[in-house]
């Protein structure tokens, strides 16, 4: 099982551990780039980014990650270094239906609730998003 915890202080949420790089991506990717006050990271995923006059692009950056779409998946990097072959082999893959969910789960039980602890858990394919207070 992969996970990131986070905790809830001073009005936001601060990383504690995550099990691998990949979640730690994810884990800045919410912190940093998403938060609560933005659906644009959901209007990115879900577009059809190849229907002329769109408007999206299949890539999209943030405070603290970079995002590509191909082949129907999300691919996240860490985007405070140059994109390198490493970086690339560091990236965490998301199919794009889960990376949707992912982000309205994120709203509905994160920002919407403020718990004081929430782990992220990605199991069997699937990420579970489990709150504490």
């Amino acid at each position: 099982m992969e996970f990131v915890h986070l905790k809830y202080c001073n009005d936001w949420y601060s990383y504690q551990d995550a099990s691998n790089i990949g979640m730690c991506i994810l884990g800045r990717f919410l912190l940093s780039d998403v938060r609560c006050y933005s659906p644009t990271f959901r209007e990115w995923a879900a577009a059809d980014k190849d229907m002329p006059g769109s408007g999206f692009t299949h890539y999209v950056g943030g405070n603290a990650t970079e995002l590509e779409e191909e082949d129907n998946h999300v691919y996240l990097f860490d985007g405070t270094e140059p994109m390198t072959e490493e970086i690339r082999a560091n990236g965490f893959r998301v199919p794009r239906a889960q990376f949707i969910q992912l982000l309205d789960d994120w709203k509905e039980k994160v920002c919407e609730k403020k718990p004081k602890e929430v782990v992220i858990k990605h199991e069997n394919g699937q990420f579970i998003i489990e709150t504490i207070g």
